[in-house]
């Protein structure tokens, strides 16, 4: 008996070798055989993996976007309570000037970038991240504009960059130097254009009507001090019919010039920001009224009618946010403006034309909600 159950525990035990082998064998035999990707199916996971791709990036695209506008507008905003807090210990000037070389003067102590880097804002340090341009069009003066010490203090105070800088020859390699050290290196730089209002807030007229300049031997002009009220005042605003509120202090920049020489990271050839908007020009011909001398102030022909009909230029103003520009107002609130038809301009009532950039006539800055008057302090 125990050499059956020997033999019966061999016939099991050899039944579960074989039974384990054959097991083994026919799994291996199995996964053998077992079929890889195909082609097809290759392709379908690619073609599933670059749709999901396609979907997702627009999304990630805008949220990217909606974040840069969204610290630009903190920009604006920052900007906004710099200038108000420059007016409280100012007498009410919202800033001292333009950020200016050739027609406010020394840009480390005169303009509102000055302004505000003295009262510890780096404003070179706040550019709009949507915007491509990161330079101001202003160092090309300070880098080949020679002062003549007429229209404006280029100067300034003794020992300071400025005094440097208008001691040497325009296109020299000291000036660059100071460009770079003391006025570029310590953010002394914004791609934000300054509204005219801002910073010349009315114009001066002679008797008949045109352009006057307060300053023998600086011609008359819109961008000039000399020919311009200056810096806004709050006291200004008691005279208008219409809420602060809808006073453009600043907005995205819109390209003005190309950098004329190499400037840290900006090669030369690149574009640079304009520094503040045009002022009040004329539809068609897109310049300032002029007139006749002895022109009369009131009746059909009259000049005070012509300056009415002018529009404030803000073709410095760019819609650098996917076809959106970002302004901010005398109230410190920063509001949005479409470019409607894609021109990459903001219209407020001019008549397109091959040579002011206009697409069309549509309106997508309502002189009623943005200041389009020619002049704050009427003359």
């Amino acid at each position: 008996m125990s050499g059956a159950n020997v033999e019966l525990d061999c016939t099991e035990q050899c039944g579960r070798r074989f039974y384990l082998r054959k097991d083994v064998t026919h799994r291996v035999a199995t996964t053998q055989r077992r079929p890889g990707f195909t082609i097809v199916e290759l392709l379908v996971v690619i073609s599933i993996i670059t749709l999901l791709v396609a979907l997702v990036t627009p999304a990630v695209q805008s949220a990217r976007e909606a974040a840069k506008q969204a610290e630009c507008q903190n920009n604006l905003r920052q900007i906004g309570m710099g200038l108000q807090a420059y007016a409280g210990r100012n007498r009410g000037f919202l800033c001292s000037g333009a950020f200016n070389w050739r027609f406010d003067g020394s840009v480390t102590e005169i303009g509102w970038v000055a302004d505000l880097v003295e009262q510890g804002t780096p404003v070179g340090k706040m550019l709009c991240p949507s915007n491509t341009l990161r330079i101001s069009e202003t160092y090309n003066d300070l880098y080949g504009f020679a002062p003549n010490g007429t229209c404006a203090d280029h100067f300034g105070k003794p020992g300071s960059p400025s005094s440097d800088l208008a001691a040497l020859p325009a296109g020299s390699p000291g000036r660059l130097a100071v460009i770079t050290r003391d006025i570029y290196e310590e953010h002394y730089n914004t791609n934000y254009t300054a509204s005219w209002f801002l910073v010349r807030s009315g114009v001066r007229l002679d008797s008949s009507g045109n352009l006057s300049s307060k300053t023998a031997g600086c011609l008359p002009s819109l961008s000039s001090r000399a020919s311009t009220v200056g810096p806004l005042h709050e006291a200004y605003f008691d005279s208008l019919k219409t809420s602060i509120g809808f006073i453009p202090l600043m907005g995205d920049g819109n390209a003005a010039a190309r950098l004329q020489f190499d400037l840290g990271e900006h090669p030369s050839g690149y574009p640079a920001a304009k520094s503040m908007t045009n002022g009040p020009l004329l539809d068609g011909s897109m310049a300032a009224p002029t007139f006749s001398g002895g022109t009369l102030r009131s009746g059909p022909g009259g000049w005070w009618a012509s300056w009415e009909s002018a529009l404030q230029d803000y073709r410095g103003f760019a819609p650098v946010h996917r076809g959106v520009c970002n302004v901010l107002f005398a109230d410190g609130s920063v509001r949005e403006f479409i470019d409607r038809d894609g021109d990459g301009l903001l219209n407020n009532g001019f008549t397109p034309s091959p040579t002011n950039g206009f697409a069309s006539s549509k309106i997508e800055i309502s002189p009623k909600e943005f200041m389009s008057i020619w002049s704050i302090k009427k003359p």
